[in-house]
């Protein structure tokens, strides 16, 4: 298998009449990660869900990446990005739909693999392979400032993971994340240059009803500034501490009324019997080696 070359080592497709399947990759060093191509009814075509490392560092508690057995590998090449992205577009061109964006949202953090994922991003669209690239984050401190640099490359869209109104509240979900009240200035800003969508896990600990005024306080003051706040069910993975809330309606409802100037949507995973959490599929079905390290990756 030749160097930052990669092959499909397995799929498995959502049930009818969802379209969606989902890839594990396997790199010539034997890294894996994950990749699902997605049917976006409204828009009559496909996207692509891709990896930006195998495996992750940032240890978040929603994650089945996190308790695999190797959590994190190495970060992927733009060449080994590229070469999945091309995998997954021969089987879109096959079902005879369009690959309308590329979302670097799955396994890994894109901000702590950026240099990679900007150069495949650039070929990927250049080469015509997807239309767009998106891109979702936890968004941390030192990525979002280069990102408002002169001259920075930015994707056409982006979502950024808040998943709490406070930075203890966030931290039990993103161990490693920054305080909400002094990150959502600068992701402001970069909202002022692209569509930034924010993303809500919904789970026992932060949907409470103290939760849901805090949150309306924290977002208040931006109303108008994002597209869109995505409250998000949680797709309960093995290992993690995290269980789904039960006033996920109530939180739903109240986020709704109270948060003026929002569109406020909710996002229900129904891929749970084909392990859609991000890294599940990989870390339940495969027993490889542990692959070797690149310098530099």
């Amino acid at each position: 298998m030749p160097e930052n070359s990669v092959e499909v080592i397995s799929t498995v497709p959502s049930k009818a009449p969802d379209r969606s399947i989902k890839y594990v990759l396997k790199t010539s060093d034997r890294a894996t990660f994950e990749a699902v191509q997605l049917w976006e009814g409204e828009h009559g075509a496909y996207s692509v869900c891709m990896s930006a490392q195998a495996g992750c560092r940032q240890g978040c508690t929603h994650c089945a990446t996190t308790f695999a057995a190797t959590p994190f590998v190495r970060n992927l090449s733009a060449e080994e990005l590229t070469s999945a992205v091309e995998h997954l577009q021969e089987g879109v061109r096959s079902q005879q739909g369009p690959l309308v964006w590329v979302d670097f949202a799955g396994v890994g953090e894109a901000s702590a693999n950026w240099a990679h994922v900007t150069t495949a991003a650039r070929t990927i669209v250049g080469r015509e392979l997807a239309q767009q690239v998106k891109v979702t984050s936890i968004a941390p401190h030192a990525w979002v400032r280069s990102l408002l640099k002169p001259n920075s490359w930015l994707p056409d869209r982006l979502m950024f993971s808040l998943h709490g109104a406070n930075l203890a509240q966030r931290r039990m979900i993103i161990p490693r994340a920054d305080d909400p009240s002094t990150v959502l200035p600068l992701w402001a800003a970069v909202a002022e240059m692209r569509p930034v969508v924010l993303n809500y896990v919904l789970c026992e600990h932060n949907t409470r009803p103290e939760d849901e005024a805090a949150l309306t306080e924290l977002l208040a003051p931006y109303a108008g500034r994002f597209p869109i706040l995505r409250l998000s069910s949680f797709n309960p993975v093995q290992g993690s501490p995290l269980r789904p809330s039960v006033r996920e309606e109530e939180f739903i409802a109240a986020l709704t009324r109270d948060l003026d100037g929002w569109t406020v949507s909710h996002h229900l995973s129904h891929g749970r019997e084909t392990a859609a959490a991000c890294g599940q599929l990989r870390a339940q079905i495969l027993d490889l080696p542990t692959p070797s390290r690149r310098p530099g990756l």
